[in-house]
């Protein structure tokens, strides 16, 4: 019988959407484990502190460095991120592991308006609408679909972003915002969404509507902790997302989108793929169901297929 520790110690990032995230995770521990008392720290990452491009400052690993380090030192015991902002595990280089996925959300992405304007789809945008979004995924999907929009980078924490738009603030407000519909469910704003935009119009992120709770490899207490809560049929998923992530090297400059899902639950999975150019419309998609019983051959495939069509023209080099 493993031993329970009288605490476990959550580690998270700061922001309103993390810590409601992070508190969820707490919720789900506490009732598996009513002897454990679980505490949240929250922390600052230098992905939230920073507005321009994350390329300037690391990439996707600021968003888990400060976490990491208080992995390492043992200030906390478990940490709790969104899977589509965790580096992919070909450029993470610490000793983390994941121990828990949780049930996927909505993966899609939403359009949110100004408050008290009509509900709208992108499709009713005017020409020359300022659509603020952030991930060059979505950037390079609007572009090619919407040329008639101006694409403005937006970046920080979603509470924030919404206040933004709905003050009007900056030289050139924003008509328009694209962000995760989870997260705004997360943060009690699913009803600012005006539309569910559809994956065939914009192909979600990897890892979309998916929280994850990393711990210290090789820690057999907190992963005993975590596989009560964790989703094995969706944590098989999240696998191969990210190994294909992981073999394309894929990074926060990558415009990419591998989203997967059971066409027979739990036999078989189908997964889909995308990468874009950044600026220029060229893509390249393709598709592979396989059963869930072999990941690996499942990322191998959709790894040679996208190489076949000439995927390495449409990555950062």
């Amino acid at each position: 019988m493993t031993h329970l520790p009288p605490k476990l110690v959550v580690g998270t990032r700061d922001s309103d959407l993390a810590m409601v995230q992070a508190a969820h995770v707490a919720g789900l521990l506490e009732r598996a484990f009513p002897q454990v008392a679980v505490h949240v720290v929250p922390m600052k990452a230098a992905g939230d502190l920073h507005q321009g491009p994350l390329a300037q400052i690391g990439g996707k690993a600021v968003w888990v460095r400060e976490l990491d380090r208080a992995l390492a030192a043992a200030r906390v015991d478990v940490t709790v991120s969104c899977a589509k902002d965790l580096p992919g595990p070909h450029e993470r280089g610490t000793d983390t592991t994941i121990g828990a996925v949780l049930p996927r959300e909505d993966a899609r992405d939403a359009l949110v308006l100004p408050a008290g304007q009509p509900d709208a789809t992108l499709d009713d945008l005017a020409p020359g609408s300022i659509l603020g979004t952030s991930a060059p995924r979505r950037i390079a999907q609007l572009r090619t679909r919407y040329p008639h929009l101006t694409i403005q980078p937006v970046r920080g924490n979603l509470i924030p972003r919404l206040a933004r738009l709905d003050s009007g603030e900056g030289d050139k407000p924003l008509d328009a915002l694209v962000v995760s519909y989870a997260g705004l469910c997360r943060v009690s704003r699913a009803d600012r969404a005006t539309q569910l935009i559809p994956v065939s119009v914009l192909a979600p992120a990897t890892g979309a509507g998916t929280l994850v709770v990393e711990q210290r490899s090789g820690d057999t207490i907190a992963a005993h902790l975590l596989e009560a809560i964790n989703d094995p049929a969706t944590a098989r998923l999240l696998a191969v997302e990210r190994g294909v992530l992981a073999q394309l090297k894929g990074n926060c400059q990558t415009a990419c989108s591998v989203h997967a899902h059971y066409t027979d639950k739990p036999h078989r999975i189908r997964v889909d793929a995308a990468v874009y150019h950044p600026s220029h419309g060229d893509a390249i998609r393709v598709a592979a169901t396989g059963p869930a019983d072999d990941l690996g051959g499942l990322v191998e495939n959709i790894t040679q297929l996208l190489h076949g069509e000439g995927v390495e023209r449409l990555l950062p080099r």
